[in-house]
């Protein structure tokens, strides 16, 4: 029996920051996240002995994309210039990521040309957690 080959469909995932499900985005990635350092830090001694600890370090970085016409985009350009904390909740079809604790930590550069311009803002999280549904 073949199993079913899932499809992703990029209108299955969104990304609500402080409530609102952000739209407008880039070609390409909408946006990303990542935990800042690894989940496990490991060493070796000098007799080649290696020990394992966990890092319970929950600081992530989330990346937003939007196009330069998108709607939201002035929604986190105050979120930035007023240095408010928010929250973010992103759904996929495969996970559930979440922080509580949010602030935007880089406004995005400002070019203009013959294209649509581009708007990506850095997001740091103090309490980011991924989650499988």
């Amino acid at each position: 029996m073949a199993q079913d080959i899932p499809v992703y469909n990029a209108m299955d995932v969104s990304i609500s920051i402080n409530g609102r499900v952000i739209q407008g985005f880039q070609e390409n990635d909408m946006f990303s996240a990542q935990y800042k350092e690894d989940q496990v830090r490991t060493n070796v001694d000098a007799q080649g002995s290696p020990s394992m600890a966990i890092n319970n370090n929950h600081l992530g970085q989330i990346t937003v994309n939007l196009s330069g016409s998108s709607r939201d985009y002035k929604t986190l350009l105050t979120l930035s210039n007023t240095h408010e904390v928010f929250s973010v909740v992103v759904i996929t079809p495969i996970e559930k990521i979440t922080a509580n604790q949010c602030l935007i930590a880089r406004q995005p550069s400002a070019a203009y040309g013959k294209d649509t311009p581009k708007r990506t803002f850095t997001i740091e999280a103090l309490d980011m957690q991924m989650d499988p549904k």
